[in-house]
């Protein structure tokens, strides 16, 4: 049975007069006649009493007609889906993320997507850096945020922040009060680093700001989280090297204290395939560029020589409509 068919019979129930059901379909009356009959011929029962004076509709062509309106609500959909997809307005993209990125402002930029973007969802997975860039450069998803100081050929980057680094330092340090410090000041602590195979570009930064200090550093603890780090100092184990985005984390037990002098940087990015041809990534990432320049591209607040946690500036929640 073919899709026009069912529009032809849907027109005759509704009007149940074949000449006012013709004129509706745009067609003469003979060939409507035939076709209503080549349906029932199919389905092997009457649709239609009629007569020289009524059309109506049988038992079984009132049990048709619901199922007819179901099966063209139902292409209606499929069509309009499909049309949606293709330009970007539906669909589920699968994203990355390091921990880390829970500080720059992405959660509110990916509700602020959702709540403009509908039917699109973001599915996010918490992974390493180099995870990301494996999983993306063989398909698995479809973006990272993520830290990197090499990017793979045939990647398209998007600079989020560019942070300097900061001493991370137990809320008991002697120089905890300190406004700034030389990170020398630190040569002989205990102190924590991200992993390199999470984190290399983080790891390579760290390490060359210690040996451009005159020291090499004494790691004690490799972690692949930054609360893992944070609560591990907060609870004096040791000293860490971290971006400055870190000061936003509000965590108990922790102060972060300037490096004197340092112009090094810690830089985050998203990343996805050049080659990406998805509708629905690619006006992702159109969001990403508008929403960098609005909320992530302004450096966060000065640190105060109390010591205390400087603040993000608010964000207003957004609340969808039933």
């Amino acid at each position: 049975m073919e899709i026009r068919q069912l529009k032809y019979f849907i027109a005759l129930a509704e009007e149940l007069h074949f000449r006012r059901a013709a004129a509706r379909l745009s067609m003469s009356q003979p060939p409507l006649s035939s076709a209503i009959k080549q349906i029932e011929e199919e389905l092997g029962t009457q649709l239609f009493e009629r007569n020289t004076k009524m059309v109506s509709l049988t038992s079984a062509g009132t049990a048709f007609y619901p199922e007819a309106l179901k099966v063209l609500a139902q292409l209606e959909q499929a069509c309009a889906m499909t049309r949606d997809v293709g330009a970007g307005k539906r669909g589920q993209l699968r994203i990355g993320f390091v921990g880390g990125m829970l500080l720059r402002g992405i959660p509110e930029a990916i509700s602020r997507y959702e709540y403009e973007t509908t039917d699109v969802s973001v599915s996010l997975r918490e992974m390493s850096s180099a995870e990301q860039l494996y999983a993306i450069t063989h398909g698995r998803l479809a973006a990272g945020f993520l830290h990197a100081g090499v990017v793979p050929a045939g990647m398209e980057t998007l600079v989020l922040r560019k942070e300097l680094f900061v001493a991370c330092l137990p809320a008991t340090h002697a120089r905890a009060g300190q406004r700034e410090l030389n990170l020398q000041h630190i040569a002989h602590e205990d102190m924590i680093l991200f992993a390199r195979d999470a984190s290399p570009s983080y790891y390579d930064s760290v390490i060359a700001l210690c040996a451009a200090a005159g020291f090499s550093p004494r790691v004690r603890h490799e972690v692949t989280h930054w609360l893992t780090a944070l609560v591990l100092i907060a609870r004096g184990g040791g000293v860490a090297v971290v971006p400055d985005a870190f000061i936003h984390a509000g965590l108990q037990g922790v102060r972060y204290v300037a490096l004197k002098g340092s112009t090094s940087q810690s830089v985050a990015y998203f990343v996805w395939r050049r080659d990406s041809t998805e509708p629905v990534l690619l006006e992702f990432v159109a969001h990403m560029r508008s929403w960098s320049k609005s909320n992530l591209a302004t450096p966060p607040d000065g640190i105060p020589a109390s010591g205390k946690l400087a603040t993000l500036p608010k964000t207003p929640r957004v609340h969808r409509t039933p």
